[in-house]
């Protein structure tokens, strides 16, 4: 989405489209209270006063055609969420009234609104950086307790504080280098080298601490992908109904029931983890159907960052462990064994989870082991978690720059040093979006929906 020139007024109803008892519809621009003006009529059939920040009941209206009651809100710029005139009008939310509602504001100048378009003016003018809208845009995706936590903590500014914190102290290093070089007559004094260097040191740790926390908030953000596997017949579409707590999958006694992936999404301790149930693996597929089935699974274990082996103690199936285990250790993904029917007796794998999908048995602590084999937590500094992999990037390489001036300072070499920190700078930057080229602000602003 190209930022369309700010002297536009836009509409966009900020409420998802369908029947509601309300809408919303966004008006911004520096006509907005113009032309909603021009389509209220409150007591006595006059158009109403639109007061800064002040709630009135109004009537739309076509021409002479009554439209809908509505409550507007008028935001005068610069105290509003774009940082232009606003008016809110909260509607009845029939998609008629809506739909008659935008063409009214068309018809009076007001532009259809793009994705992200409000969000992006309000960066545009100032009201949040880039890596605040990144947060607004992941809070509405939000879908678990930790993914709303880390996208409110970055929509409030905490990351970009956390940027400014290091810029501040690399500009303040900059500055000095800079001083230095420029000292031709050599009447400062010399620079604490070593302390400087101690200092650009601690700056390269905290940022390589921000970036280590991707790791955790991509699962965060992304959710885990978890593969459930293991041989046929083994119990995987039964984990998968006991971890839902519903009838999902498809369980039979015959084995090979299921022949492709099935996908569901389950929170577990405030973290979203996608499900996938596979086909069984074994070493000869009985059909060209169980083949495929078979390399459907190996795709999702391929791609994991989690996998439940189920195993049957009373049916060992070397082959469907042996392809597990090699994907977990290949990826570097956690592997949890888990021995199902274990209401049974003499049913238990050494070193595996004991549960029994029939009565439940040892669902809740597979639960808390899913919770914490990923870790999620250990890397964040101060509770801050990145979870946008535009930022990941710019923080690696802010922190490799930032590491190698800190080394060009300790050789004496402080001009190699300079343009190590120009280029962390830059990098910094990027992040809050003060130097992102127009392609990156069109990729961040696309991604959220119309209306915010």
């Amino acid at each position: 989405m190209k930022p369309h020139p700010l002297s536009d007024t836009i509409a966009a109803a900020a409420t998802p489209p369908g029947e509601g008892a309300l809408a919303v519809v966004r008006v911004s621009g520096p006509r907005a209270a113009q032309i909603c003006a021009g389509l209220l009529r409150g007591t006595g059939g006059k158009a109403p006063d639109l007061q800064h920040r002040r709630a009135l009941t109004a009537h739309i209206f076509d021409a002479d055609r009554k439209i809908d009651r509505v409550v507007a809100v008028f935001f005068k710029a610069p105290n509003s969420y774009t940082g232009d005139d606003t008016v809110e009008l909260a509607c009845h939310g029939s998609p008629y009234i809506i739909s008659s509602l935008m063409q009214l504001l068309a018809r009076e100048g007001a532009r259809p609104a793009g994705p992200g378009e409000f969000t992006c003016r309000a960066f545009l003018n100032g009201k949040l950086d880039l890596a605040q809208a990144e947060g607004v845009a992941d809070l509405i995706a939000s879908s678990g307790e930790a993914a709303h936590r880390a996208a409110l903590s970055a929509a409030e500014g905490r990351l970009s504080a956390a940027y400014a914190g290091i810029r501040r102290g690399l500009v303040d290093a900059l500055a000095e280098l800079e001083a230095r070089l420029d000292d031709a007559d050599g009447e400062m004094p010399a620079p604490d080298t070593r302390a400087m260097t101690d200092a650009l040191a601690r700056a390269a740790s905290e940022l390589e601490k921000l970036a280590a926390s991707y790791e955790a908030g991509r699962y965060i953000k992304e959710g885990v992908k978890t593969c459930i596997a293991g041989a046929p017949n083994a119990g995987k579409s039964s984990l998968l109904n006991a971890l839902l707590g519903r009838e999902r999958a498809i369980v039979s006694p015959l084995p090979g029931t299921t022949r492709d992936t099935i996908e569901e999404s389950l929170n577990i301790a405030g973290l979203r983890f996608l499900l996938v149930d596979t086909a069984g693996l074994r070493e000869h597929a009985l059909d060209q159907t169980e083949t495929q089935g078979m390399e459907r699974t190996r795709r999702a274990l391929s791609e994991a960052d989690l996998i439940l082996l189920v195993e049957d103690a009373s049916a060992p199936c070397p082959a469907a462990g042996k392809e597990a285990e090699t994907a977990s250790a290949t990826r570097k993904v956690p592997l949890l064994r888990i021995s199902n029917k274990s209401d049974l007796p003499h049913r238990t794998v050494e070193g595996s989870l004991p549960v029994s999908c029939k009565t439940g048995q040892g669902i809740d602590s597979l639960r808390a082991a899913m919770a914490s084999a990923l870790a999620i937590g250990g890397g964040e500094k101060d509770g801050i978690i990145v979870t946008n992999a535009r930022q990941f990037a710019a923080l690696s390489e802010a922190a490799r720059q930032t590491r190698e001036a800190a080394v060009e300072l300790e050789k004496g070499a402080q001009e190699l040093c300079a343009d190590r920190l120009y280029a962390a700078l830059g990098e910094l930057e990027q992040l809050i979006g003060a130097t992102a080229p127009e392609e990156i602000l069109d990729a961040v602003f696309s991604k959220f929906c119309v209306g915010k």
